[in-house]
């Protein structure tokens, strides 16, 4: 009798763990708002690159008024990429916006635990914007190459600031976002390995955006589609518990 009795007991112990993997994972997932960021880098990027690239050729012809220019709109869109960049920041405030896209659903945080994130998000930040500074300025002197080896050098800072930004969101945020800094690093070792992946010409902007862009929106989406199926798992179970479909001993069942 005893026996019978802690079956539904384990059966239902076993349910509520796995609806809590499953909201889990449910919270962890949830990137729209990582895609809304992204937007918003996107144009960050595009007020860096094409300011960088008329700064250059104005700089070989010696046009001192557009090369000011170039710079003052570049200086503006770094201060905004330190702002946004920030997560108590600029980052907070568009991470709020970003977050009323699951206004319907609820609120769902998983709590991280307390430590020196704010330090190491700011020297993260600082770091990120310092090698981008420094390429681009590299890159007007004609001390870095501007064609298909961009995106490579650009690896090596952008990788790691992926992957330092993703290590202090966790745990509230899981693996797939890795994907994004892996995906943009074989991209940067295809084209040093010789691979035709490099655009040209008018396209050349590509060579960034789509590392950048496209395999964050690619990830972003394969990180949104997980948290509706993980979603949908946790009502399953949730609903399994209501009706009592996993326990056909109660009600004097044999």
């Amino acid at each position: 009798m005893n026996q019978t009795s802690e079956k539904p007991d384990r059966s239902e112990l076993e349910d509520a763990r796995q609806m809590q993997q499953w909201i889990r994972r449910y919270a962890q997932n949830r990137s729209l708002p990582v895609a809304v960021n992204l937007i918003v880098f996107v144009l960050v990027f595009l007020a860096i690159s094409l300011p960088s690239y008329w700064g250059g050729m104005a700089y070989r012809d010696g046009n001192s008024t557009l090369l000011g220019i170039c710079l003052g709109i570049l200086a503006v869109a770094m201060g905004v990429l330190i702002y946004v960049s920030v997560p108590w920041w600029g980052g907070k405030r568009l991470q709020q916006l970003a977050e009323g896209l699951y206004a319907g659903e609820g609120h769902v945080t998983i709590a991280v635990p307390p430590g020196n994130q704010q330090w190491l998000a700011g020297a993260l930040a600082v770091g990120f914007a310092t090698c981008v500074i420094g390429s681009v300025i590299l890159g007007v002197l004609g001390y870095l190459p501007t064609d298909k080896y961009m995106q490579p050098i650009s690896a090596l800072y952008v990788v790691p600031f992926l992957v330092g930004l993703i290590y202090l969101m966790r745990p509230a945020t899981g693996a797939i976002p890795l994907l994004w800094p892996l995906l943009y690093a074989v991209h940067a070792v295809l084209i040093v390995a010789g691979v035709p992946i490099v655009f040209t010409g008018a396209w050349e902007p590509l060579n960034m955006l789509v590392p950048m862009a496209g395999y964050g929106l690619l990830v972003s989406l394969i990180g949104h589609l997980y948290s509706r199926w993980a979603l949908h798992q946790a009502r399953w179970l949730a609903a399994q518990q209501l009706s009592g479909a996993n326990h056909p001993l109660e009600g004097g069942g044999t």
